[in-house]
């Protein structure tokens, strides 16, 4: 196998277990506000022994979501171009144009989950009351919509170069 080929699965796999890592943090991020209730419940923990054990536990929570992915786009970025320093002008070419690849897949796979999502939206208002309506359309309003003009991991929005343009053509 010759080294580019060598190169571009370790790309693979680094964004893939990246990707991984990201999942497993925002599982445990959200399991942990019901877990500790539900500890809570069990033990029958009194209210100050239900603040002890939130203090207790505050430092081991992992990085919320935003964190995460602000974290892996700066290892990413990171690992891009320790790569491209290690390739010629003419592999660099080769990388960039599989980055690119990259990048306008994650892009078009945004644009399909935005799409569910809006679809989804759309099947949802349709059974609702005009009050429950109402209601739902504030409910929108206050929260960000999923995969709205964030940079995240793979799958998740731009990241490296494509943000990095993307920052540069909205300036």
């Amino acid at each position: 196998m010759t080294k580019p080929w060598l190169i571009l699965i370790a790309c693979f796999l680094v964004t893939f277990v990246a990707g991984i890592g990201t999942g497993v943090a925002a599982a445990r991020f959200i399991a942990g506000s019901y877990r500790a209730s539900l500890l809570a419940r069990t033990l029958e923990l009194t209210p100050q022994q239900q603040e002890r054990m939130a203090q207790i536990w505050s430092g081991v929570r992992a990085p919320s979501p935003r964190q995460r992915r602000e974290q892996l786009l700066v290892l990413q970025k990171e690992r891009d171009e320790a790569i491209r320093g290690l390739l010629s002008d003419e592999q660099k070419l080769g990388f960039d144009q599989v980055m690119q690849t990259y990048a306008d897949k994650s892009a078009a796979l945004d644009r399909e989950s935005e799409k569910a999502f809006d679809d989804a939206v759309a099947r949802t208002k349709q059974m609702l009351t005009e009050s429950q309506r109402d209601k739902y359309e504030q409910f929108l309003k206050s929260r960000p919509r999923p995969w709205h003009g964030r940079p995240g991991p793979p799958g998740m929005g731009p990241t490296g170069r494509e943000a990095e343009k993307r920052r540069d053509e909205a300036e």
